[in-house]
């Protein structure tokens, strides 16, 4: 018997997923793809986040990136993608930092990814 409640809150057509899952303490929100779990999040944006870019790069690999490195995939990628990696896995100010751009313009490439990821769903027909 599973004793964690776990719901769909994003769904795209190549089986990559949002699960939220309910707990006991804070909810987890989890990326989820045909093969399993890809990484977790305690921040639901977050999670949507890394999904809309992963869905954007066509998948990655962060096996044995380091802590500071990025998966090759996105570091062949265009800049509003390496700049939203950033974003979700260290922080709005780090990428903006890293980049050596005001926070808006970090803010602008997260949202251009979002905007991307949320036209490859319509296109596709996906959820969301």
């Amino acid at each position: 018997m599973n004793d964690v409640d776990e719901t769909v809150i994003e769904a795209y057509d190549d089986g990559l997923r949002v699960v939220r899952e309910e707990r006991v303490r804070p909810d987890a929100y989890h990326v989820d793809g045909p093969d399993g779990r890809i990484a977790s999040f305690e921040i639901p944006a977050a999670a949507r986040l890394y999904a809309d870019l992963y869905a954007v790069t066509g998948g990655f690999d962060e096996k044995e990136t380091g802590r500071r490195g990025v998966p090759p995939t996105i570091a062949r990628a265009d800049e509003e993608v390496r700049m939203t990696y950033l974003a979700v896995r260290f922080s709005l100010p780090y990428a903006a930092r890293a980049f050596e751009v005001d926070e808006s313009a970090a803010r602008e490439a997260v949202d251009s990814v979002h905007a991307r990821a949320a036209e490859l769903r319509s296109r596709d027909g996906g959820n969301g």
